[in-house]
């Protein structure tokens, strides 16, 4: 069963790729890479073959300290170098898939780059196919279910910034029910609806539900289950082996007081989702009246779960209470006469998530107020 856990590898998000070249052929392929790719690149040439106005580093050989160096120091790396020589010198330092960066290479004639280490989840397969464009190569991709055409159980909805939560044997099998054909059920409760193209019919073995309830009635192997929602789900699923998604669906409308430190928001946030059922890894913005800006508790708060923290003026505000009332719940004569505004935290998180009713209505303590809306997809 799925647990709380991150299975974003560690060295995913800093985005660098050490471009390494050691032969002449190599290196002129490097140069028009390293100015074509598109990422924030470093290039490694062989001190022989350098060029006057090369950018990057030389080296000597051999070459084993520095690729491991760059295997250490970058999220993936492009060799133009042999299959063979490159899982040679790479071999000692590989670990899982979850931390070791991804590993493309490319022959001298330029005519492959191989998706060699990390295809999946380091990102090695989309690498392999932007170096074959640049260079005008086949890209060589073994992955089974890129392969097969059917969708990654460990990529799913990463473009859209979403978590993955489950753990790395649970990921493993639903992987392998996807690929190997058995029925696998997906229930969507929340997030982008685009995760799959809709020119593209589900592969024939995967089936979408509209209810979880009658996701768990199936007689499917595994479930794949896009939620913002932290029901247990351990009985209802107990018979499948089951994936959780978590995109960043929430939005959060807040309102405080001056100098509220960003301890007593985050408590009023923790507590907030909690009772309600709803997970912070879904948090995706913080909405709150213009005259907040430059509080350090609402910035500190953003900030602390890496999420923007947006700003809407007193009219824009107001005119929720004129043309949506009933999805209102708490209008106050006292903020208006202050500050000029009927309420903060129920009209920015309508707003924001341009949604037409509150997930969680007003929540009030002495120097804070905040609800929760969930993002309306089908409009973006």
């Amino acid at each position: 069963m799925a647990t709380e856990k991150d299975n974003i590898p560690e060295n995913a998000g800093d985005g660098k790729t050490a471009i390494i070249a050691l032969t002449r052929n190599g290196a002129s392929m490097a140069r028009k890479l390293a100015g074509s790719l598109g990422r924030e690149s470093t290039l490694f040439i062989d001190r022989r073959f350098r060029e006057d106005g090369d950018t990057g580093e030389a080296f000597d050989l051999p070459l084993r300290p520095m690729v491991q160096r760059a295997f250490a120091e970058y999220s993936s790396l492009v060799l133009f170098l042999s299959a063979g020589a490159t899982i040679r010198l790479l071999a000692p330092l590989l670990e899982s898939k979850q931390v070791d960066p991804a590993v493309v290479c490319v022959d001298d004639a330029g005519s492959f780059c191989v998706s060699l280490i990390s295809g999946h989840v380091g990102g090695a397969d989309k690498l392999a196919q932007e170096v074959a464009q640049h260079l005008r190569a086949r890209a060589v991709i073994t992955s089974a279910s890129h392969a097969s055409g059917t969708l990654a159980v460990d990529l799913l909805g990463r473009e859209f910034d979403w978590r993955l939560v489950a753990d790395s044997t649970a990921i493993t099998r639903a992987s392998a029910a996807v690929i190997n054909g058995q029925p696998v059920g997906v229930w969507q409760g929340a997030g982008e609806p685009s995760w799959w193209p809709k020119e593209n019919p589900l592969p024939e073995n995967i089936t979408g539900y509209p209810a979880l309830e009658d996701l768990a009635a199936s007689a499917c192997a595994a479930a794949l289950v896009i939620t913002d929602k932290t029901d247990a789900l351990d009985m209802l699923l107990a018979d499948k082996i089951t994936v959780i998604y978590r995109p960043r669906s929430l939005v959060v409308g807040m309102g405080c007081r001056r100098g509220v430190p960003v301890e007593e928001l985050e408590s009023l946030l923790a507590e907030t989702f909690q009772e309600n059922g709803l997970s912070l890894d879904c948090l995706a913005e913080i909405a709150t009246a213009e005259i907040k800006r430059g509080e350090p508790g609402l910035e500190q708060l953003a900030e602390r779960h890496g999420v923007p923290l947006s700003f809407l003026q007193g009219e824009e505000l107001n005119q929720v209470f004129e043309t949506d009332p009933g999805a209102i719940t708490s209008k106050s004569e006292r903020a208006h006469g202050l500050v000029g505004v009927w309420g903060v935290a129920e009209p920015a998180a309508l707003l924001t998530a341009d949604a037409e009713e509150l997930l969680v209505t007003r929540k009030k303590t002495a120097r804070a107020t905040i609800a929760v809306a969930r993002k309306n997809f089908n409009t973006t």
